[in-house]
């Protein structure tokens, strides 16, 4: 187990270093950036009480914004500054997570790193979009999950866990209707984990580190479950819309045009059919074959320099991370690893899915929830994997950890939207699909 005072400090000082990086040259690019041409007029609207046009999304990110414009203003710093307190969140829900999964400081703040890393986390923390918002609150719902699987944990706390896992998916709902997914892994798990113990566990009994443990919200009753993982999200999604109540646009508003709502949405969702120069399929997103320039703009009043901001996954870690799943497949089959399992599970639960979701246009950035996953992997190969524990391999997962972080600053240029030379970014497109 972990020392609880470290952790917290540990949590402090995660949080003040990535809200101090996601905020230097937030003012660039310095117009709307990718979709925020979508969710920063959106989100000024509701400050206007005016009718939202955005109205294919649930409220919640759009709202989150508006706060961030109402405090510092109609700027580049106003539609981004909530971003970046969400992205530092975000990043402090990896560590917890971390901890929960890996049960030590030294695994929890390598993960860390491993993410800040990554790159995806970074960009999309400093960008007004609903993604960032609906990650936060989907790790931190993952924290309060995966917690109900640590051995010899209190019923009373299983249950207060599994009130706020569904209490933080409600709001990962509201922001981001993928937040479903998430909510839908969940429930399966909880489902399929009773069937299991009504059927395996009758004479069997396995380690308490199995994934499938013989006690396992055992006393969580289909009452409480219900409770957990209907009513509340329930309530804590529809809480959301309160806002449209105080509308003043003419038209009457009241919580029973909120369900018609929920149709029109997703008959908008459906209707996004126009293309686009960097639309891609989910097939190629963990190779990264189609990132996207969220912007590209030449620098005012100097043309021959640029500024861009790219959305693209640390290759180091985007492509080894994916064999990196193959072990904690293996694990979480054979010896019933519980980190294993849950680090495949979810990863399968967040890309996959997306071959089912009926959009007609899709972008990389969808695979932002699951390519945070990619970090968990490589941290369960690093200090759970049995062929990595031998004492002459340990300086591995720093070797590694090392060349990330410079792969990072490599890109940080094309992050970070400095001003470079007109034709010095094709230094860092290493594939024509990457232009």
């Amino acid at each position: 187990m972990w020392n609880t005072s470290k952790a917290k400090l540990s949590a402090v000082l995660i949080y003040l270093f990535c809200q101090i990086l996601f905020l230097f040259n937030l003012q660039y690019p310095r117009g709307q950036n990718f979709d925020e041409f979508h969710y920063v007029p959106s989100a000024k609207q509701f400050l206007a009480l005016q009718a939202n046009q955005n109205w294919e999304h649930p409220p919640l990110g759009k709202l989150l914004m508006a706060v961030g414009i109402g405090i510092f203003g109609d700027d580049q710093i106003g539609w981004r500054v909530m971003s970046t307190l969400f992205g530092s969140l975000s990043c402090v829900g990896v560590y917890f997570l971390a901890l929960v999964l890996f049960q030590t400081q030294e695994a929890a703040l390598w993960t860390v790193g491993l993410t800040l890393a990554n790159q995806l986390l970074y960009v999309q923390s400093r960008i007004g979009m609903l993604d960032t918002f609906m990650y936060a609150f989907l790790i931190w719902a993952l924290v309060a999950f995966c917690a109900t699987w640590l051995p010899a944990q209190k019923r009373w706390k299983s249950s207060t866990l599994f009130r706020w896992t569904g209490a933080l998916l409600g709001y990962t709902i509201a922001c981001k209707w993928f937040g479903v997914v998430a909510w839908g892994a969940c429930v399966i798990l909880f489902v399929g984990i009773r069937l299991i113990q009504q059927t395996h566990f009758q004479s069997k009994s396995p380690t308490e580190q199995s994934w499938q443990p013989k006690h396992l919200w055992r006393d969580i009753s289909w009452l409480e479950f219900g409770l957990s993982f209907g009513l509340i999200p329930a309530v804590c999604y529809f809480s959301t819309f309160i806002p449209y109540l105080f509308l003043q646009d003419g038209l009457t508003h009241s919580p029973l045009d909120w369900w018609d709502m929920q149709f029109r949405m997703f008959d908008g969702q459906l209707r996004v059919i126009t293309h686009h120069p960097y639309m891609s399929d989910w097939t190629g997103w963990p190779l990264m074959l189609r990132p996207i320039w969220y912007a590209f703009e030449a620098e005012l009043g100097d043309p021959n320099y640029v500024r861009g901001v790219l959305l693209l996954g640390n290759p180091i870690i985007m492509w080894i991370g994916l064999l990196a799943l193959i072990p904690c497949l293996v694990d979480g089959i054979r010896r019933q690893s519980r980190q294993g399992f849950l680090i495949v599970f979810f990863y399968s639960a967040f890309y996959f899915c997306w071959s089912l979701i009926p959009r007609k246009i899709s972008f990389y950035y969808y695979y932002y929830p699951a390519g945070m996953m990619l970090s968990f992997a490589l941290a369960y190969v690093f200090f759970q994997w049995k062929p990595f524990r031998a004492q002459k391999l340990q300086i591995g997962k720093w070797i590694f950890l090392g060349t990330a972080c410079i792969l990072f600053l490599y890109f940080f240029p094309v992050l970070a939207g400095f001003k470079i030379p007109a034709n010095s970014f094709r230094q860092w497109m290493w594939f024509q699909s990457w232009i």
